[in-house]
């Protein structure tokens, strides 16, 4: 079956961003803005964003007075005597290509794709511009220009420009520029990130920030010592950013000379304009903040919070594993706070201190407590951030994964979620009567739901009973798809789809997992798995010794090995593969024997993956769809013959055929023996021959 998945996915992500977002009104303060007035309000409420607040009672401005005058003097050190090297063709050339694709035009109706296919033609020329702002360290304007497109956050009044982020499409040479300079930037000044700081960083996720969270809380209730997770929420985090005050963390975080130069003048004379529906602002000046889109942006906001960071690492304060910090694990703007109610209004402190010399706010109100280990003798503390109190929740969402006092997976919520989002794309036709093949819903299945009501439990406790009620989910789902009755057999619709089981996923999952963070040597998280291993056995519900469990279920290498020596993504790939086909093709054919109604369901090579022939062989047009949904009840057992409504009526109904009269209609009888059919079946077996006849008349 020929399918295009990439115009597929297109139809499908238009079908899913239509949704009404706009607003005829919108209100700043207890000002009403309406009509053509909409866009001076957006206009006003990203100018107001975009100017720094100077209120000394809300900020320490000690901080901001001392970069100011530390950065008039920068310029004139000897040590910045320090020029950018030539941009080479080849850095070019990998700028461009590591461009999106299929993203919005930039003011100047320029799309990465131009680029893309003019790069011999235009990187000789683009290096030469390059190289000559490096030199001049004059920033072109054009570079500095940006839309702003104000998208809603999820489940928020559309009528307050708050509720908004503004994501910024700067020039496509921008990107390239920016590009440029972060490639250069990063080596210097990865080696000195906080190590908890896993948002943003090459080869890691926000997985990575859960996994450490989950841990933690899983070794303190081994341990039974109470444990506090504490998620703050930064205001505007991207939109708040201080120029001064980046610009002179650059600069004692090492980037000096020139590049520090070109930085500054990045930065100066920023401006945007605001996009709503297809009318535009005039320009905004942006005095503060870093934009969401430029390629140069999460860089920057990692080194803006490295400091609060490291303050709390070198603290001594917060959660432990072993003797590894795990004190304030984050993604980004996401901070987490982990440890003993003794030591968490500590760190809120040091918090407090650095925000308010940085000029960054939080929230003390959208800010959650949750104790998720009670440990022997806990008792409810309350915490504040200045002078508020920080709000204690019997569950709060961090991450994207919801967690809770008994750190219980939510099933409900999960399911939940699975079920809107495949009725979403599907409607009510979720079956193969709708002239859609089951191959191409399943593919749909496994690309836009499995990935969301899945999200996050490779770093969770899954029970029996959790994976239980997930993979019901998926059974009849799959059940809708093939258009079979309930009382198929699940081994039958995972080897008629060539999919895979939940259960599979779910391991697959923390498998990958497990090989990224092996990879990365100096990580956190590989530090955890080691100490982990090391401790050995007695701390069951640990992540090593559940991937142990896992690994020998497919017959598949130690963990300590793996450690050690990673296989590469090439060969781990195929041995898991294989592993998991070897593993279900034998637990299948089993079923196959012991239940008679899958009896003559033939398993395919890597079952897993390769869908059975009857439904490969059908084209998506509603008679092939109808042809191979009935070959598939045959096969399946849950054709209604008549020795099965004898069966299931205890023989008050006769299982004789109706049609010759002669013997019991089981599956052979029907097809090979009923005579009433001869005719239908020698026109079918005569065409059959005629195509595979050999030659020479043998």
């Amino acid at each position: 079956m020929h399918f295009r998945f990439k115009t597929f996915h297109k139809l499908v992500k238009q079908q899913r961003s239509k949704h009404d977002t706009n607003t005829d009104i919108l209100y700043i303060g207890n000002k009403a803005f309406e009509g053509e007035k909409i866009l001076s309000a957006w206009q006003t409420h990203f100018e107001t964003l975009g100017t720094p607040n100077f209120d000394e009672n809300i900020f320490d401005l000690e901080r901001l007075e001392l970069a100011k005058l530390q950065n008039k003097i920068i310029p004139e050190l000897d040590i910045q005597n320090k020029e950018i090297t030539k941009a080479t063709p080849t850095e070019i050339e990998s700028a461009i290509r590591k461009l999106n694709t299929g993203k919005a035009s930039d003011e100047n109706g320029i799309v990465s794709e131009h680029y893309i296919h003019a790069i011999d033609v235009i990187t000789d020329e683009i290096t030469d511009i390059i190289n000559q702002i490096f030199e001049e360290l004059d920033v072109p304007q054009s570079l500095k220009n940006g839309i702003l497109t104000p998208v809603l956050k999820k489940k928020k009044d559309k009528t307050i420009p708050g509720n908004y982020r503004g994501i910024v499409v700067t020039s496509i040479f921008s990107k390239i520029f920016e590009t440029i300079i972060k490639d250069r930037l990063e080596p210097e000044l990865f080696p000195s990130q906080n190590t908890l700081q896993r948002g943003f960083t090459e080869g890691a996720s926000s997985l990575f920030t859960a996994f450490i969270v989950s841990e933690t809380t899983m070794l303190y209730k081994f341990l039974k010592i109470v444990l506090e997770l504490l998620t703050l929420d930064a205001e505007k985090a991207f939109d708040t950013v201080t120029h001064e005050i980046m610009l002179n963390k650059m600069f004692h975080d090492g980037i000096r000379g020139d590049m520090w130069v070109l930085l500054k003048n990045i930065y100066t004379n920023m401006t945007l304009q605001v996009k709503w529906g297809d009318q535009t602002t005039q320009h905004v000046n942006i005095q503060q903040g870093i934009r969401q889109g430029a390629k140069l942006s999460t860089l920057l906001y990692k080194r803006y919070n490295n400091t609060i960071l490291n303050s709390i690492t070198g603290s001594h304060l917060g959660a432990k594993i072993g003797t590894i910090c795990v004190a304030s694990p984050t993604c980004a703007d996401d901070i987490a706070l982990l440890g003993e109610p003794q030591d968490i209004q500590a760190m809120l402190n040091i918090i407090e201190f650095h925000t308010k010399r940085d000029m960054v706010k939080i929230n003390p109100e959208k800010s959650e407590v949750l104790c998720t280990s009670k440990g022997k003798n806990y008792q409810q503390k309350a915490y504040t951030l200045g002078e508020k109190q920080i709000n204690r929740v019997d569950k709060l969402k961090h991450l994207g994964i919801t967690r809770n006092v008994k750190s219980k997976v939510n099933t409900d919520e999960r399911l939940k979620t699975g079920r809107q989002t495949i009725y979403a794309l599907l409607g009510s036709g979720l079956h193969a009567r709708t002239g859609m093949c089951p191959l191409v819903l399943c593919k749909i299945w496994k690309t836009y739901v499995v990935p969301r009501y899945l999200y996050g439990l490779e770093v969770q406790i899954c029970t029996k009973a959790d994976i239980y009620e997930l993979e019901k989910l998926q059974r009849k789902i799959f059940r809708q798809f093939l258009s079979l009755p309930e009382r198929t057999a699940s081994s039958a619709l995972y080897i008629l789809l060539g999919a895979e089981p939940v259960e599979t996923i779910l391991d697959r999952n923390m498998l990958s997992l497990f090989l990224t963070i092996s990879r990365l040597d100096n990580a956190i998280e590989k530090k955890i798995l080691q100490w982990e291993l090391e401790i050995g056995k007695d701390f069951t519900e640990s992540f090593i010794n559940r991937i142990d469990k896992i690994l020998n279920k497919y017959s598949l290498p130690n963990p300590k090995e793996i450690l050690e020596n990673p296989p590469s993504k090439y060969k781990w790939k195929n041995m898991l593969k294989k592993a998991i086909n070897i593993y279900w093709s034998n637990i299948w054919k089993e079923e196959c024997l012991i239940k008679t109604t899958i009896k003559y369901l033939t398993i395919q090579e890597n079952p897993t993956e390769n869908p059975h022939n009857i439904w490969k062989a059908a084209r998506n047009n509603q008679n092939d769809i109808r042809k191979a949904e009935f070959k598939s009840r045959l096969i399946t057992g849950t054709y209604m013959l008549q020795t099965t409504k004898a069966k299931f009526s205890k023989n008050q109904i006769s299982g004789i055929c109706e049609l010759c009269t002669r013997a019991e209609e089981d599956i052979k009888h029907f097809l090979l023996d009923c005579e009433s059919l001869e005719s239908v079946r020698l026109k079918q077996m005569n065409k059959l021959l005629s195509l595979t006849e050999l030659k020479g008349g043998r």
